[in-house]
């Protein structure tokens, strides 16, 4: 079951982290960015999802331990 989270409640460095170390599958290129970043999680299991910033393909990254 997917439960919604609070990505501003993650430290700005996190957040800063999370929203530039991103790959993009249609661009095929690395940390070009994600918008409008939603965390939720999933099967134990966390989870942002947004759009690359250049060509608004969505993207979901797994997150480990930051």
């Amino acid at each position: 079951m997917k439960r919604d989270r609070d990505f501003s409640a993650r430290a700005p460095l996190d957040q800063a982290f999370v929203l530039q170390n991103t790959w993009c599958d249609i661009c095929q290129e690395a940390d070009i960015g994600l918008a409008n970043p939603t965390e939720y999680e999933e099967d134990g299991r966390v989870f942002v999802e947004g759009a690359c910033a250049r060509c608004g393909n969505g993207i979901v990254t797994e997150l480990s331990a930051l």
